[in-house]
């Protein structure tokens, strides 16, 4: 699998952890999405935590739509938490709603404590 620019995976204890940098997952949605999918199931991990925190302004509701309808179409396989700054998250939190419309367990963190928290509960092996 080829590493796709502004997405670092890490796994962790049966777990995936995708840092999101730079502005890659909203000009390459479908690229992007694949390619976290990709990299859950070649390790068949329990759950993702997606940290979204140094995804590049600006993006907007639709961008939020969308990432939601990919995350709905791509990333149904195992639960997602995704670790996100509150200006980054839309009030009504529509990429969420969008994504658990869709078959999707997805997660929202502002706190990076309780993000970890919850991936720890999927966690195999130490911990």
């Amino acid at each position: 699998m080829s590493k796709p620019t502004g997405l670092k995976f890490d796994y962790d204890s049966g777990c995936l952890i995708v840092t999101i940098t730079g502005r890659y997952i909203l000009e390459h949605k479908d690229a992007a999405f694949k390619s976290i999918a990709e990299a859950i199931k070649v390790r068949s991990v329990q759950a993702a935590l997606v940290d979204m925190r140094g995804l590049q302004n600006p993006y907007g509701f639709m961008d939020r739509y969308h990432m939601g309808e990919y995350a709905g179409r791509y990333l149904t396989a195992v639960p997602v938490g995704c670790l996100a700054f509150e200006q980054q998250l839309d009030p009504e939190r529509i990429g969420k709603v969008v994504a658990n419309n869709r078959g999707a367990k997805v997660e929202l963190f502002t706190d990076e404590a309780s993000a970890y928290a919850w991936l720890k509960q999927y966690q195999t092996g130490p911990k």
